[in-house]
């Protein structure tokens, strides 16, 4: 893969740059992109409806089942989409196979990454976001990259510098709020529509009057409910991809500034400009 080969402008982007950009790639390759998150969500919304059918209390593991899922898919999405930016085209068998091949150590990773997400997430959201801005291009750099096992902290380090990490935890911060309104959306369409299509009302229709139970209901709907946690892990997954592919523009726009692609990208036209010339 090489410079020249990016199918998109080089170039330094915003945070609403790379958002618009991956709301592109999604339109453009629907197909492919629906189809890798199929492959993962069905399995995580399946699971949380099991669990959430003979057990109580879970909601926190619920959304463990969901960062089990999505790490899965950020590196299926970023092992098909990677290759797909330098003019290589996209496959989605090849990106299973890419995964596939360095599971083990990409899972190792992974789990600690995720680890530490949970653990920080416990004591404030802050630590487990800043967490997230120095190792969240994890997939980019183990399965696009392919950098070896030893070098993973390294790379991750390296994306880090110019200001890289400050970058990241803005843009970070700047996704999860998109994210988080998108799924809110969401989440109440799934129940209206439940409720208006098939009497199924999820949350807004189960609501209950206000007494002295309400606390307690709203909790055990929240905590219990197969429908209510099933609904919300796939309101949670639908908007997933966009904000994986953003995350995803936010990676090339910092090897971008670190690399200086564009100016390489410039110097490399205007000695071919010279060269007619001569």
């Amino acid at each position: 893969m090489k410079v020249e080969d990016v199918i998109v402008s080089v170039e330094r982007r915003s945070l609403g740059g790379c958002i618009d950009l991956a709301f592109v790639f999604t339109r453009t390759f629907a197909g492919p992109i629906l189809q890798l998150m199929l492959l993962f969500a069905v399995p995580s919304c399946v699971v949380v409806w099991m669990f959430t059918s003979t057990s109580t209390d879970m909601l926190i593991p619920s959304f463990l089942v969901f960062m089990f899922f999505a790490t899965l898919f950020s590196g299926a999405l970023i092992s098909a989409m990677g290759p797909q930016v330098f003019g290589v085209p996209i496959s989605t068998r090849q990106a299973l196979r890419s995964v596939r091949r360095r599971f083990i150590g990409f899972m190792f990773f992974s789990l600690l990454y995720r680890f530490l997400q949970v653990i920080t997430g416990f004591c404030m959201l802050l630590p487990a976001v800043l967490v997230t801005a120095q190792m969240g291009h994890l997939p980019e750099v183990m399965l696009l990259e392919q950098t070896s096992i030893k070098q993973v902290t390294s790379r991750l380090g390296w994306l880090t510098k110019g200001g890289g990490f400050s970058r990241n935890l803005s843009r970070l911060l700047g996704l999860t709020l998109l994210w988080a309104l998108f799924s809110v959306g969401l989440f109440i369409i799934i129940d209206l529509l439940a409720a208006a299509l098939f009497n199924m009302p999820v949350f807004l229709g189960r609501l209950p009057r206000l007494n002295v139970d309400f606390d307690d209901n709203m909790m055990a709907m929240a905590l219990d409910s197969p429908l209510f946690l099933t609904a919300l892990q796939a309101a949670i997954w639908l908007p997933y991809p966009i904000v994986r592919l953003a995350w995803f523009f936010c990676y090339l726009d910092q090897r971008i500034r670190n690399e200086c692609w564009d100016i390489e990208l410039q110097f490399r036209i205007e000695s071919r400009r010279l060269e007619e010339l001569a």
